[in-house]
């Protein structure tokens, strides 16, 4: 049996398209969602001001029954975490307890944000299972900037993960799907992050979120001025878009990029 689980506070601007590009591939979607954000502050401290911190604007519950009401494969559950590390893992166990009767070979996780061409899920776990040594196997990321028109230059960053649990019953993940012993990602299969293309609101959102808890977390502090000067008021010419106030220039530039007509088809679908 194949699961997958998501992990989701906001940003459902690509989420159906995202559980629709794997929906084929697995037996079971449990898509957990939070209400508040891991550290939750009435106010944020932005551009040198103490000002309200906006309250979340989207309803995962709702966009979840209207696009896959009746759907049998999914289930959704509400959960609040106050950190991302091993995230991943304490919800797979959740899932194991709601579902005690299962018995998953593999699971794949996932963020809203992520979109497989359809045909590259399946080949991804017939990859896993024929690497006989491998606990997991992830992707690199197509990080699209803005708009389909452009990316920026490829990172190390693992996006969806598959754990075969016959192989490392025990796992743990950190921050992401991944953890830092096991960072196994396919040479064949790339996943595309629509992560800098939502919507001005939730990009916004997003920005505050993280001004507020990076530090909490361990996490790299965001730069102040990245949501206005680097995203909002992007042009090609703009340069240095790392969000991390002391590695912008871990990103240099936005460039070109021509997506696939097959995955433009699936991301345009709704």
């Amino acid at each position: 049996m194949r699961w997958a689980i998501y992990r989701i506070h906001y940003g459902t601007d690509f989420l159906f398209q995202s559980v629709d590009s794997i929906l084929d591939s697995v037996d079971k979607v449990f898509v957990i969602y939070s209400l508040n954000p891991w550290v939750v502050k009435d106010t944020v401290n932005y551009l040198g001001n103490e000002i309200v911190m906006p309250k979340l604007h989207e309803n995962v519950r709702e966009f979840m029954f209207y696009h896959f009401n009746g759907e049998p494969k999914i289930s959704l559950l509400q959960r609040e975490f106050s950190t991302p590390l091993n995230q991943f893992r304490i919800m797979y166990d959740m899932c194991v307890d709601i579902s005690p009767s299962d018995d998953p070979e593999f699971v794949l996780f996932m963020e809203p944000d992520m979109v497989f061409y359809k045909p590259d899920v399946g080949q991804l776990f017939k990859e896993l299972l024929e690497a006989t040594n491998a606990p997991c196997v992830g992707t690199n990321q197509i990080e699209l900037w803005k708009n389909k028109e452009y990316r920026i230059p490829e990172r190390k960053r693992i996006g969806p993960m598959i754990w075969h649990l016959g192989r490392a019953p025990n796992f743990s993940t950190h921050f992401g799907t991944w953890h830092p012993q096991y960072q196994i990602v396919t040479d064949k299969i790339k996943n595309y992050n629509f992560g800098f293309c939502l919507s001005e609101k939730t990009m916004l959102y997003k920005h505050l979120t993280a001004i507020n808890f990076s530090d909490k977390i361990g996490d790299s502090i965001p730069s102040q001025e990245w949501y206005v000067d680097k995203w909002l008021n992007w042009t090609p010419e703009t340069t240095d878009l790392e969000i991390s106030a002391a590695h912008k220039h871990f990103i240099p530039k936005a460039e070109p990029f021509r997506i696939k007509p097959e995955i433009n088809n699936q991301v345009s679908s709704k």
